[in-house]
């Protein structure tokens, strides 16, 4: 029996993700409600009807764009797998970082955190949560 590791892996949505639409920009499934009303009221026998084509390449276009934009959110998901299989790693590992000083410290990760934001924190053994940004190496 195989088991898939990234089946339980779940990623947060980020707030920054989120995108706020106004009434003036035209989504996916706005357009695919004009395109089926208007593809029920094509007359193809017309001859002032648009050319099928025009519809087809319209249909096209649009395919292309929903597939694109799939694309991006796979990879957003994944990138965000990937940042978290990164910070797991890092458990139990010692970590160098920069104070609030700027001085150079060391600790050991005992904690990882994913917050609902998407935002990352790691536990150091004195108590000290940092981000994964922080990290200047690994020992």
């Amino acid at each position: 029996m195989s088991v898939d590791p990234t089946n339980s892996i779940s990623t947060p949505t980020s707030a920054a993700s989120t995108q706020q639409r106004d009434n003036t920009s035209l989504d996916k499934d706005s357009f695919l409600k004009i395109l089926v009303g208007q593809m029920q009221n094509m007359d193809p026998m017309s001859a002032s009807s648009q050319d099928p084509t025009q519809s087809v390449t319209q249909m096209t276009q649009f395919s292309i764009l929903e597939q694109l934009q799939n694309m991006a959110t796979s990879s957003s998901d994944a990138l965000n797998a990937q940042k978290q299989t990164q910070s797991l790693a890092l458990l139990g590992k010692t970590v160098n970082y920069k104070d609030a000083d700027k001085n150079s410290v060391s600790g050991v990760v005992q904690k990882v955190d994913f917050g609902t934001d998407g935002t990352t924190k790691l536990t150091l053994d004195s108590g000290v949560q940092i981000t994964p940004s922080d990290v200047l190496g690994v020992q």
